[in-house]
């Protein structure tokens, strides 16, 4: 007789049933977020997976699991049964340095940086429809934790993505392409590779910004001007409806704790230290809520913008600018004209976010890759 039958205890769940269970669930999270449905075996990615969408199934799952799934787990797994699987197998997280976002020619790979945290998501559409037989990898961000006397510095993560490279690459030439933060990430990967005697075809720098540490003056007054006026004009709503003593609707709080959330105001962050154990809390960018392992890399992200500071390049760059821009930032161009002493400024439609995705995404990647293949191009 089972001694488990006397103190009623269950047998275990074999695991097929665990994945099975895992993939529903996930199928649920999905339906609710996207409202589409799905079935275990569809690509996501096919499908119309975009960055918004996969946030919310990682922040869902999260919360009803407490288990959290690597941001860029929709390449290494297409579908949710794959995901279920990685789930049962413990690799819902992946530390890999490398992602392999478009498979292709080995011996002519394209090494990507994301923006914000690692996302390679947002960057799905471009990479879809850019015309280069090589394979794309995308580099992640080593994740450090946080101390103030060992702050996260890009010279850090150079070293680290320079040896990634060469175990892929192990001589150049080679290419390299960033979004956002990410383009400056791919500009100091090129310098270190040039310092070390190799040939960089390609560096593409995708509306790339510099922190308020790095920015003149006048071009910090300026923007924090605008800044200033646009929330006095997006206030006006609230202070009409308490002048006519309107109520305002009813705010429903979250059920349930979350990271630290935004405060002070961006006037600050010019005069505060990266390494202040706070410093995250006073950048627009920041946004609470998300998983312990997300959030922490984009407080790190912010300290690493912050620690930055740009010098001159010699080599040339391509440089490519949303028309639209940032609404929280000065212009790239501006900012760093007296840094690229080869850009090539290339305008790309869309705004700062929109720019990757959809048919800008497309329009984009077909400039990019005109580039990869005819380095000599002009703008």
């Amino acid at each position: 007789m089972d001694p488990r039958e006397n103190d009623g205890a269950r047998p275990p769940q074999p695991a097929a049933d665990r994945v099975e269970q895992t993939t529903l669930h996930l199928l649920d999270i999905a339906a609710k977020t996207w409202k589409l449905k799905l079935t275990p075996q569809d690509d996501l990615l096919a499908r119309g997976l975009s960055v918004n969408r996969a946030l919310r199934i990682i922040a869902d799952y999260w919360r009803a699991s407490g288990t959290e799934l690597d941001v860029n787990i929709f390449f290494r797994c297409r579908t949710m049964a794959a995901i279920a699987q990685a789930i049962e197998a413990g690799l819902a997280y992946s530390d890999e340095k490398l992602v392999v976002l478009r498979d292709g020619d080995a011996e002519r790979p394209l090494f990507c940086y994301a923006g914000g945290a690692n996302c390679f998501v947002e960057m799905r559409d471009m990479i879809a429809a850019l015309p280069f037989s090589g394979r794309v990898y995308g580099l992640t961000v080593t994740a450090r934790p946080f101390h103030p006397n060992v702050p996260p510095t890009v010279e850090r993560e150079v070293r680290d993505a320079v040896v990634a490279i060469r175990r892929i690459q192990p001589h150049g030439p080679y290419r390299l392409l960033g979004f956002s933060f990410g383009g400056v990430l791919a500009l100091e990967v090129a310098r270190a590779l040039e310092a070390e005697g190799d040939k960089v075809d390609f560096l593409g720098m995708l509306d790339s910004p510099l922190s308020d540490h790095c920015i003149t003056a006048s071009q910090w007054l300026t923007l924090m001007a605008r800044i200033v006026c646009r929330q006095a004009i997006s206030r006006l709503p609230v202070i009409r409806r308490q002048f006519w003593r309107r109520p305002a609707a009813t705010a429903f709080a979250s059920a349930e704790p979350s990271a630290a959330a935004r405060k002070g105001h961006r006037l600050l962050l010019r005069f505060l230290s990266p390494v202040k154990p706070d410093y995250h809390l006073y950048n627009p960018q920041w946004m609470s809520g998300f998983p312990p392992r997300y959030s922490a890399m984009g407080e790190q992200i912010i300290r690493m913008k912050g620690l930055y500071r740009p010098r001159r390049y010699e080599n040339e760059t391509y440089f490519f600018t949303s028309h639209g821009r940032s609404p929280i930032d000065c212009s790239s161009r501006d900012v760093w004209s007296r840094y690229l002493d080869k850009a090539l400024w290339i305008e790309a439609s869309g705004t700062h976010l929109s720019m990757l995705v959809g048919r800008n995404g497309k329009a984009l990647a077909m400039k990019i890759g005109e580039r990869l293949d005819n380095p000599d191009i002009m703008p």
